[in-house]
Order: C-alpha cells, then sequence, then structure tokens
C-alpha cells in the first residue's frame, strides 16, 4: 500500500487518454519469492520493466479503445480493497511512457521525442564520462547468425552439450594438481614477459570472444534473441559483449542463471582443453599460447567474472537464484529508502515493497558491493601507477571522484535541495552536517587504541638446549628433570656396544707399539721409524675413540633448572648426533621471538607502550612482557619454519626456498622476555600470537600512515 492519496488532483491529465502497449513490446508471467510479478520486455532495447499483478492488470486492459478512467474503475471493482490509486495509476503510466512503452491516440509529439532521444544520448555520454573505464561500443547485430545457428546452441546447452562438458572438465583439476609446483612456478615471470604480452593479449580477446558466445547461445538455446554485439573498453582494454538481456524474460530461474554461467562455463572448457595442450607438448610457442590460456580462463573465471559484487556474471547468477531482480538497483533504492523514511522522514515517502528476505540482502549488497568496488578501483589505480604513475594516479582520483565525491554531493544537494524535505528541512540539515561533523572529529581528532599483531616463535637459547654429543643409546639419566644444574654438570649418559670393546683394542695396540719402539730404538732404526708413524696413528685412533666415549655423557652448558620431555621414554632409545634431549632453562629462557614487518618496526621501536603474548598452546591466557631486546639489521629469513606460510604462518616465503623460511620481503626479529612467574612453555619452537600496543592515535592517523607505507612500497613516492 501507499501513503499517497487515493485519488489525484492530477487525474484529469490522464483520464480520457486511451492507451497501450507498443508492438515492439512482450509480457511475461514470473514467480519471485512465492509472488507473482510480471515482466515487460522491450525487444527495441533490450530492456525489462517488472510490474506487480495489480500494475499488470492496468496494462493487460490497455487496448487504445477503453479510458485510463474505465480501466482504473474496472481494476477497481476487480480488486476492491487491493486496487490501487489514481497516484499508483498515474506514477505506473510516467515509467512506461518514460521508456517509451506507451502509445495513445494523441499524436506523438516530436519536439517532445527528439528531447527525449537527446537526453539519453546526453546520459548515455555523461555515463562514459563519469564511468570511462567501462565505454560500450555496439558493433553489430548477431540476430540472424544465433537464429541460424540455434540448433548447434539446443545441442551445446542440452544432455549432449553436459556430457561432453563433464567429460573434457572433470579430470583437469586432478590434473592441475598434480603438476601444480610445475604451473605455477615463476608464473608471473613467464605470463608477463615483454615476448609474451602479445600473445597474451591475443589469447584474453579470442577467449573473451567465445565467452561471450556462450552467453549468446544459451539465450538462443531457450528461445531468446541477442540484439547486439560490441566491444566495451573495460579498464583501457577491448572486451567484446553480447546484450543477453533476452534471458530475463526466462521463467525458470535456473535457466536465467544458466545464461549467466554460460560465459564461465565455456572458459573452463577451453581452460580444460589448455591444459591438455600444455601437458603433452614439448616447450615452444603452442605450450607458451596454452599456458596463457589457461591462466586467463582460470584468473578471471574464479576472481573476476564469478564475483557477484561486481555487476558482471556472478552478479547476475546471484540475483537470479536469490529471485531478486535488479538487485544492485533495488539494494540502492531501499537505502535510499531508509534515510529518507526514518532518518530524513521525508514528506509522501512510499513504502518499500520487499520481502523479509529480499530487505535482509539489500541491507547487507549494497555497502558491501560498494566498498569492493572502491577496493578494485584502487587496487587498478595501485597496479596501473606502478608502471604508468601519471596515469594511476589519474585513475585513483576520477574514481575517487565519482565513485565517492559525486554520490555524497548528490546526497548533500538533495538534503539542501530536494522539495520532500520543505517541512523539515532544518532539522535534516543539522542532523545531516552535525553528523558529518562528529564522523570527521572521531576519524581526524579522537584518539583510539593503536596496535599491530605478528606472529613469533618460543625460543630458546642454542646453550640451553640439550642435544645428544654423538650417536648411541641412551642409558640413564644422571639428573632428574626439574633439578637444578649448573654448568659443566652431567645430565645423561648413553652407551655403544662396540665402543668399549674398540677401546680396549687400541690400548692394547698403543701400548704393544709402545714395547715395540723401545726395543726398535737402539737395533733397528729403520723399523723404528716405521713403528713411530704406526704409534702416532694407533695413538690418533685411540683419542678419538675416548673423545667419542666421553661424548656419551652430554654436560649442561648453563646454569638452570633440567627439564625432558617424556623422561621416561628415554632410556634405552637410539639417540643420533645433534638430537634434541631436553632443555636446561633458566630466567632468560622464557623467550619468544617475534617476527616484525617493515612497515611496523618504527612503530615497535618509537612509540611502543605494552606488549602482550598468547601461546598456541594456552590460548585463553594473556602473558605479560618484561623486556624486549631487539636483534640488530633486517633481514630476509624467518626464525621458524612454522611462521612461513607452508607452515601455516602469515608470511609469504618464497616458493623456491626448500627450508621455506626465506620471506620475500625484509623482516624484523624481536626477543620478548617473559616474566619469571609465567608459565614455562613445553613447546618449544611452537607459535606464538604477539600484540604490541603503541600510543593512542586518531583513526584518520593511522589510516594515513598505512597508506603512505602502501605508496612507498609500491610506488617509491
Amino acid at each position: 500500500m501507499t501513503t499517497a492519496p487515493f485519488l489525484s488532483s492530477s487525474w484529469y491529465r490522464v483520464a480520457q487518454r486511451r492507451p497501450k502497449l507498443r508492438d515492439h513490446t512482450s509480457v511475461y508471467r514470473h514467480r519471485y519469492r512465492g509472488c507473482i510479478w510480471y515482466v515487460v520486455q522491450d525487444h527495441a532495447t533490450g530492456r525489462m520493466h517488472r510490474l506487480s499483478p495489480a500494475g499488470y492488470m492496468i496494462v493487460a486492459a490497455m487496448d487504445g479503445v477503453r479510458t485510463v478512467d474505465q480501466i482504473w474503475h474496472e481494476v477497481g471493482s476487480a480488486l476492491a480493497e487491493e486496487a490501487p490509486s489514481q497516484t499508483d495509476a498515474i506514477q505506473l503510466l510516467a515509467e512506461l511512457s518514460a521508456f517509451d512503452l506507451l502509445q495513445t491516440e494523441v499524436t506523438p509529439d516530436a519536439s517532445a521525442l527528439v528531447a527525449r532521444a537527446a537526453k539519453a544520448k546526453r546520459s548515455r555520454w555523461l555515463g562514459n564520462v563519469l564511468y570511462p573505464l567501462a565505454l560500450r561500443i555496439p558493433l553489430w547485430h548477431p540476430i540472424r547468425f544465433f537464429e541460424r545457428t540455434r540448433p548447434l546452441a539446443e545441442w551445446l546447452f542440452g544432455l549432449p552439450g553436459a556430457v561432453l562438458w563433464l567429460l573434457v572438465v572433470l579430470p583437469a583439476p586432478l590434473l592441475a594438481a598434480q603438476h601444480w609446483q610445475e604451473l605455477t612456478a615463476d608464473a608471473s615471470d613467464r605470463i608477463l614477459a615483454t615476448d609474451n604480452l602479445l600473445s597474451l593479449a591475443l589469447v584474453y580477446l579470442l577467449l573473451k570472444t567465445l565467452h561471450e558466445f556462450g552467453h549468446g547461445f544459451a539465450v538462443t538455446a531457450f528461445g531468446g534473441t541477442v540484439p547486439e554485439f560490441g566491444i566495451m573498453i573495460l579498464v583501457f582494454a577491448p572486451l567484446p559483449y553480447v546484450d543477453a538481456s533476452a534471458a530475463s524474460a526466462f521463467r525458470s530461474k535456473w535457466r536465467r542463471a544458466l545464461v549467466g554461467a554460460a560465459g564461465m562455463i565455456v572458459e573452463v572448457f577451453f581452460a580444460a582443453l589448455a591444459l591438455y595442450v600444455w601437458l603433452t607438448v614439448e616447450a615452444g610457442l603452442v605450450r607458451a599460447l596454452a599456458f596463457d590460456a589457461l591462466a586467463v580462463a582460470g584468473v578471471s573465471t574464479l576472481v573476476y567474472n564469478g564475483n557477484p559484487l561486481l555487476r558482471y556474471d556472478g552478479y547476475y547468477i546471484l540475483a537470479d537464484l536469490l529471485e531478486i531482480p535488479n538487485l544492485a538497483l533495488r539494494a540502492t533504492r531501499y537505502w535510499t529508502y531508509l534515510v529518507n523514511r526514518y532518518a530524513f522522514r521525508a514528506d509522501g515517502s512510499k513504502d518499500f515493497v520487499a520481502t523479509t528476505g529480499e530487505r535482509i540482502w539489500f541491507v547487507l549488497y549494497a555497502p558491501a558491493a560498494f566498498l569492493y568496488r572502491q577496493v578494485v578501483m584502487l587496487a587498478i589505480a595501485v597496479f596501473v601507477a606502478s608502471q604508468y604513475l601519471a596515469l594511476g594516479v589519474s585513475i585513483a582520483v576520477w574514481s575517487l571522484l565519482t565513485g565517492v565525491a559525486l554520490p555524497i554531493g548528490k546526497a548533500l544537494w538533495f538534503v539542501v535541495a530536494n522539495p520532500s524535505l520543505h517541512r523539515n528541512r532544518a532539522r535534516v540539515v543539522a542532523a545531516t552536517f552535525g553528523t558529518i561533523l562528529a564522523t570527521g572529529l572521531m576519524i581526524f581528532l579522537i584518539p583510539v587504541p593503536s596496535y599491530t599483531t605478528t606472529e613469533g616463535v618460543v625460543w630458546l637459547p642454542e646453550n640451553a638446549i640439550v642435544r645428544a654429543r654423538t650417536d648411541g643409546f641412551a642409558r640413564a639419566l644422571l639428573v632428574q628433570p626439574g633439578m637444578n644444574v649448573t654448568a659443566g654438570e652431567a645430565l645423561v649418559e648413553s652407551e655403544e656396544s662396540t665402543l668399549q670393546a674398540e677401546l680396549s683394542i687400541l690400548r692394547a695396540r698403543v701400548a704393544e707399539l709402545e714395547t715395540r719402539l723401545a726395543t726398535e730404538r737402539f737395533t733397528d732404526r729403520a723399523s723404528a721409524e716405521i713403528t713411530t708413524m704406526e704409534l702416532g696413528q694407533a695413538r690418533a685412533e685411540l683419542a678419538t675413540a675416548t673423545d667419542r666415549a666421553e661424548r656419551l655423557i652430554v654436560h649442561s652448558r648453563s646454569d638452570g633448572t633440567f627439564a625432558v620431555m617424556k623422561p621416561e621414554d628415554l632410556p634405552g632409545r637410539f639417540l643420533r648426533e645433534g638430537q634434541q634431549i631436553g632443555y636446561v632453562l633458566t630466567p632468560g629462557s622464557r623467550i619468544v621471538r617475534a617476527t616484525i614487518r617493515q612497515d611496523d618496526i618504527d612503530l615497535v621501536r618509537h612509540r611502543l607502550q605494552s606488549a602482550e603474548v598468547k601461546l598456541a598452546e594456552r590460548p585463553d591466557e594473556t602473558l605479560p612482557v618484561e623486556s624486549i631486546r631487539e636483534i640488530p639489521a633486517g633481514r630476509d629469513v624467518l626464525p621458524s619454519r612454522a611462521l612461513g606460510g607452508a607452515g601455516g604462518g602469515a608470511f609469504s616465503v618464497d616458493p623456491g626456498d626448500p627450508e621455506g623460511v626465506k620471506t620475500l620481503q625484509r623482516v624484523f626479529q624481536i626477543d620478548l622476555v617473559l616474566p619469571e612467574n609465567a608459565p614455562a612453555a613445553t613447546a618449544f619452537g611452537g607459535r606464538a600470537y604477539i600484540r604490541f600496543n603503541f600510543n593512542w592515535e586518531p583513526p584518520g592517523q593511522q589510516i594515513w600512515r598505512r597508506l603512505r607505507q602502501l605508496l612507498l612500497s609500491q610506488l617509491q613516492v
């Protein structure tokens, strides 16, 4: 229902008109979320217009003979309490007339038609100016082509085509997974190589043409027409497009969604074929082209076309499956309605016709899509600016003007000039500008907590780690775990079954050679020289064996508390040289080594107030930090594999590094000493989560610093 009057003072202007729909229109009955709606298709423009059942009853009665007044009374008699008001009828006629869908017995005003055409042309020009990254240039009317190829379209989007697609596509992910390392190794260098750019552009254009023909064949297979094929300049790159708006007339939402997905279906099909070619042929031009096709089809489908927050294939698929036509436009209008109705209390605001489920989607979709578009545009600007600074800055400025400044300007003009707010304009203006002022104060003047988070590992100095000094079987613990020990004290004794026998043999050998040398020294000088050499060798072997025997006993290298994991399992276990046995914990052993990104190290050095640590083994317990020690100089190596992406950490590492610790960007390391009363960690080398708290500062200052760091890192400005 509407808050507008049931009768209208302007009724006399339309009451005696005898309208009817133009011949280039068709009406289709659809069901959206359990409700009946009617869709008017304009074959001349390809546009779709949705009517409520009451609106359709008015339109269906328009035959060029009955007057508007007669039609309104007939519909009112049929619908009784649900009858549309005269204001509703006038608004319906105005909207249909604005889209040139009505004709009446009145001779058209030629000047009005010319003015309307000029206005439409200006609107298209203004749209191209405001959004220069998405220009559309029609080139061809392919209706006859698609009509002639209708049997092929029906085959492709029928059961035979589905079976063929599955047979080709299903094995591809398994093969890609098996050759993933080979596919992704130096992928960016191969794709963006100078000698590959031309072939990449040609492959991209060919695949996108096939993508659009996929939409066209899908529309044709289900009985629709494709009135237009052209070129769209998207981010200064020419891309083909087809007008598949006829799919909006399909009653089945699954068919409409399939039309939206048809382009991606085609790209995935050719991506699979490209993978098979890449795996089959030898290195050369054909293999390079196949790799380009695989990269283009895979990335554009998963990242670009399939994203519902951008108004491309993913958006239309989502809108069809949710049964919410014009999702983006209606979401924007719903937010406008909420502001006008509840914030501004504008005069004459009508109830927004939507179900509860639709309203939830409207509330969520509009802000998410707006923010995502701005992020995408700024990302494109930064990417372009990294190669062409002036062009990238121009894109960024234009994006902010058209995506942020222009909508804000329109909203402010509505507040100060729209007639619907004349009764309470003072309150609305005060509330609006007061909100802007308060927001500005919160962003730029009011301090808020400033902090950063990172990851680290529970760290021990090397001299605190008890390691086996040689190969052998652990025989006994000489000190019980938990006891205090001093540097040099024996902790663990190992044994080697053949070592004692070897020592006995070597000692006997040395004694024998010493006796022989004492005899030969006076009787046979030549033999004495040989015996001297043998004795030296035997003594060296004995010294080595003796050292091995001594190394079977592991000594503490520092004072502290001896700790062993599962000491009951140690006796009899074979220990390799260097294998970790336990720890000698000292007050300085409770250390967490944190890794800091280059963007945050200045804050840690100069603005740090406090730091907090959470161990992965105790996620509910926050530990304070007693002191902080920075390890001098930045480096590109992580202290532990656990901090890299391969180990589940937050730091990106070089995929070519087999150890998984070489970072792509320079990092800094800081040792955080926990207080003595902190519980001792049992998982040394385990992950820790650190929060550094800085001086409070306004959000605007924090955002500006991060933006400056982004520009410095990406553009060196």
